[in-house]
């Protein structure tokens, strides 16, 4: 992919057209700095609910799953996998924020600009483990329903509540996802647009 010179134009979140003739460091550098410190807010949130939910989740399917198989109620099977699939899937999204965890000490917009990217590829890897996570524990959660209700009878709760709540959730996740990759063409095209203005000096 070529690299964009500082007076070509590249299309903002609007669908304007916009072009960066210099740009301007000291401008640059505060904002930057404060995206940041939101990113490293937003991971240190995510690390200290995420690695108990997680762990909860592992317990939860453990139990589910022993349930099941000890009192034949095979319904309790596919929902611990269901657990298992999110803890799972938790376990890998927290490993990968952690990889871009640090960021203290950074003093060049180039340097901070690499981390701001590097971490919205990773929050992006997360929110994709989160689809596949919800699309789990609903395939799971409608076999454990299809079960009970060939054993016994239908549950009281109707799967459809599960669902939807699981719809909201995704939903969550997409317009979230949607942010982040608006900020990741930022950053690209700001280390691009630096790169070549430097290199042009």
């Amino acid at each position: 992919m070529n690299k964009l010179s500082p007076s070509d134009p590249f299309w903002g979140e609007l669908g304007v057209s916009w072009t960066a003739i210099h740009p301007e460091i000291e401008v640059i550098l505060p904002r930057l700095q404060q995206r940041i410190r939101h990113q490293s807010a937003l991971i240190n949130a995510s690390l200290i609910l995420g690695v108990p939910a997680a762990l909860a989740a592992l317990a939860l399917g453990i139990d589910c799953i022993w349930i099941g198989w000890t009192t034949r109620a095979w319904n309790f099977v596919p929902r611990g996998m269901a657990f298992l699939a999110i803890a799972a899937t938790m376990s890998l999204a927290i490993r990968s924020l952690l990889q871009v965890r640090a960021g203290g000490g950074l003093q060049s917009v180039s340097e901070m600009l690499d981390v701001a990217i590097a971490r919205s590829r990773k929050t992006l890897l997360a929110i994709r483990l989160g689809y596949c996570a919800c699309g789990l524990a609903a395939l799971f959660g409608l076999v454990g329903t299809a079960i009970r209700t060939r054993q016994s009878r239908p549950p009281a709760l109707s799967p459809i509540f599960d669902l939807a709540l699981l719809a909201l959730f995704v939903l969550g996740l997409f317009l979230y996802g949607r942010r982040i990759q608006a900020d990741l063409r930022n950053y690209t095209l700001l280390r691009d647009l630096l790169v070549k203005d430097r290199d042009g000096q």
